[in-house]
C-alpha cells in the first residue's frame, strides 16, 4: 500500500503531528511520503520525522500523487488542494476533521471571513471519499449541520520518554504548568487571571510561536500585576521534563478538536485540570481529571485548592490514556480504514 500525506507545513503543531506520528508508524507496512506546502519556522519548530518528504504548490498539480493509492489530507490547505485536483487523483482520498472549524476560523480570521472559509471547506470535504473524525461530539456535529457521515478514530499518543526532570519549582508555592501554541483559542488568558487571586500561584507556560498574542499574555500578566510569577519559556525539546515538577497541568482551552497535550499529560500521571467543554468531556470524566467552568475564574481558583482530591484521580486518567489514546491503536485503526477504501473498488 503507498499512502501520500498532505499537511500545511513541516512544522510541529496539533494538527500535523497526527499525520507525521501516521506516516513514521505506517513505514514498516507502507510505502508513505509526506507532500508539505511550507517549511517549518526553525529548527526548533520543525517535527523530526524520518520519512520522504517533498514540497509542493497549490497552484500545480504534482503528478507524483497519482503514485499512491490513498491520498490522505490534513487542514484547509491540503483539503482544497486535493479538492482542486480530484479529477487528477487517481488514489482514494482520505481527510481528517481535526477540530470545529467554524470556531478555529473565527479565533483566526474573525467575521466575515471565518463564515465564509467554513462554508467552502465543508462543501470541500464533502467531495471525498471518506472523513475520519477525532471524537464523537465533533463527529455529531457535522452530522447535523449536514456534512457526510465519516469514521471515529480517537488520535493517538506515543509513549513519552522523560529521562530527565528539570526543577523550575518555586517552594512554598503551587506551580501551574500549561502546554499549547498559545493562541486565543486556548484560554491561557484565565490562568493569568486566576494568579491574581492567589498569590501562591506560579506558572510555567511553554509553547507558542505566535508572537503576537504571547506579547499579549506577557502585557496582560503585567496588567494583573502577576508577571513575576509567569515564566514564558518558548519551544522546549521535551517539555515534559519540566511539567512533570509542576503540582498540576491546566487545560484550559475554549474550542478543541482533540486535546493531545491532555492525553500526555495523562499518560505521565500529572493531576490535571481542563475547562469544561464538550471535546474534554468525551475524553476524560470527573474520576480521572477535574473541570472548570469556561471563564468561570472563581471556579477555577477552587478547584486549584482542591488539589489532594486532584491528585487522587491520576492513576484512573492514566489508565484511561494507555487504553483508548495510544498510538497503536490509532496507526491500526487508520490502516484499516485505508484497507477498506482501496477494497471498495
Amino acid at each position: 500500500m503507498k499512502v501520500a500525506f498532505i499537511v500545511p507545513s513541516l512544522e510541529d503543531s496539533g494538527l500535523t503531528r497526527i499525520p507525521f506520528l501516521l506516516a513514521q508508524n505506517l513505514l514498516k507496512d507502507c510505502f508513505v511520503k509526506i507532500f508539505y506546502f511550507k517549511d517549518a519556522k526553525s529548527r526548533n519548530f520543525k517535527f523530526n520525522v524520518e520519512v520522504p518528504t517533498k514540497k509542493i504548490s497549490l497552484v500545480k498539480f504534482d503528478d507524483e500523487l497519482n503514485e499512491f493509492d490513498v491520498i490522505h489530507s490534513h487542514g484547509m490547505k491540503p483539503d482544497c488542494y486535493t479538492w482542486l485536483n480530484m479529477a487528477r487523483i487517481r488514489g482514494k482520498k482520505i481527510t481528517t476533521v481535526h477540530g470545529f472549524r467554524h470556531e478555529e476560523l473565527m479565533y483566526s480570521y474573525g467575521m466575515p471571513l471565518s463564515v465564509i472559509y467554513n462554508a467552502l471547506w465543508n462543501f470541500v470535504s464533502s467531495k471525498f471519499d471518506r472523513l475520519v473524525f477525532t471524537v464523537g461530539v465533533q463527529q455529531n456535529y457535522y452530522r447535523k449541520i449536514g456534512l457526510k457521515d465519516g469514521e471515529l478514530i480517537y488520535n493517538g499518543v506515543p509513549r513519552i520518554s522523560v529521562n530527565s526532570v528539570q526543577t523550575i519549582k518555586s517552594s512554598n508555592m503551587t506551580n501551574i504548568s500549561t502546554l499549547s501554541n498559545l493562541g486565543a483559542r486556548k484560554g491561557i488568558d484565565q490562568i493569568l487571571k486566576v494568579l491574581a487571586l492567589n498569590e501562591q500561584y506560579h506558572l510555567t507556560l511553554i509553547g507558542g510561536s505566535n508572537i503576537q498574542y504571547i506579547q499579549n499574555l506577557q502585557f496582560l500578566a503585567s496588567k494583573l500585576d502577576v508577571g513575576q510569577r509567569c515564566y514564558f519559556l518558548g519551544f522546549v525539546d521535551n517539555p515534559w521534563e519540566i511539567i512533570l515538577e509542576s503540582d498540576v497541568f491546566i487545560f484550559p482551552s475554549r474550542s478543541e478538536g482533540f486535546g493531545i497535550a491532555l492525553v500526555e499529560a495523562a499518560s505521565l500521571g500529572i493531576p490535571i485540570i481542563c475547562s469544561d467543554i464538550p471535546t474534554f468531556r468525551e475524553m476524560f470524566d470527573d474520576n480521572e481529571v477535574t473541570f472548570f467552568k469556561l471563564d468561570d475564574i472563581d471556579d477555577l481558583n477552587n478547584k486549584i485548592l482542591m488539589l489532594d482530591e486532584i491528585k487522587d484521580k491520576v492513576s484512573r486518567a492514566k489508565l484511561k490514556a494507555e487504553k483508548l489514546f495510544s498510538l497503536e491503536s490509532m496507526c491500526y485503526n487508520y490502516y484499516q480504514e485505508y484497507k477498506k477504501l482501496i477494497d471498495a473498488n
